[in-house]
């Protein structure tokens, strides 16, 4: 973990080499055998947008609760979301009205009404990113990799979204290597669960711009292997 950690800050030689000869018994990151403590599982974070028209006072509140409105459409409490940016005018109306643009950052437990949901990778020329959760614009689904928990179960431990220089890669660790925290995504097997059907979940290294994803293919899609994360249900 600490090689790694400090291989994030070097060269991108040295990151390959790093993450294709990751210890820690063949992971690539601590995987605690199943989530023991609540306190020691991060928080889902994710930006919401809201929209609103009109005279500047009435489309910055139209902007707000439709936002807000958002946010509880995800499952957080209206409570549990800041405003990140804005209220921002976007566009100037020929008739005096104006459109408006806020964005809020939702930080706690959304209730979620399905007990799994979809790892998806996307990506866009300078980064791959997996998630069950919306993706940013600007990047293209690349397809499922497979499914999380949304829960604990017996013998999982969480997933992690995080960022090193505007390249997101997924984590067992809370503390997201040294690097920054993004979400939790969901939770994962850390070994091939018994009777039932799973897929690994790898860290892989493109050779040709040294960027950090994830793959279920043994080979890493003919890229570097950086390590198995744990293992998703199909």
């Amino acid at each position: 973990m600490r090689s790694l950690r400090r291989a994030i800050g070097w060269s991108a030689t040295a990151l390959a080499t790093v993450l294709a000869l990751t210890s820690l018994g063949g992971t690539a990151a601590a995987a605690p055998a199943e989530t023991s403590a609540a306190a020691s599982v991060g928080p889902v974070k994710l930006y919401v947008k809201g929209f609103g028209s009109g005279p500047l006072n009435v489309a910055e509140q139209s902007a707000r609760q439709t936002g807000l409105d958002a946010a509880v459409a995800r499952g957080f409490a209206r409570s549990d979301c800041r405003v990140s940016a804005g209220p921002t005018v976007v566009n100037s109306l020929p008739n005096g009205w104006v459109q408006v643009h806020i964005e809020y950052l939702c930080t706690g437990e959304p209730v979620v009404g399905s007990p799994t949901f979809v790892l998806k990778r996307y990506h866009k020329s300078s980064d791959t990113l997996s998630t069950p959760w919306d993706a940013p614009v600007g990047y293209d689904l690349q397809g499922p990799l497979g499914t999380l928990y949304t829960a604990p179960n017996p013998g999982t431990h969480p997933l992690y979204l995080c960022q090193v220089r505007g390249d997101h890669f997924a984590t067992t660790d809370v503390g997201c290597e040294g690097q920054t925290y993004v979400t939790r995504l969901g939770w994962l097997y850390g070994a091939p669960p018994a009777g039932v059907s799973s897929l690994p979940l790898l860290r892989c290294l493109r050779k040709e711009n040294r960027q950090i994803f994830e793959s279920h293919q043994p080979d890493c899609e003919g890229q570097i292997h950086g390590g198995t994360l744990g293992y998703l249900l199909p």
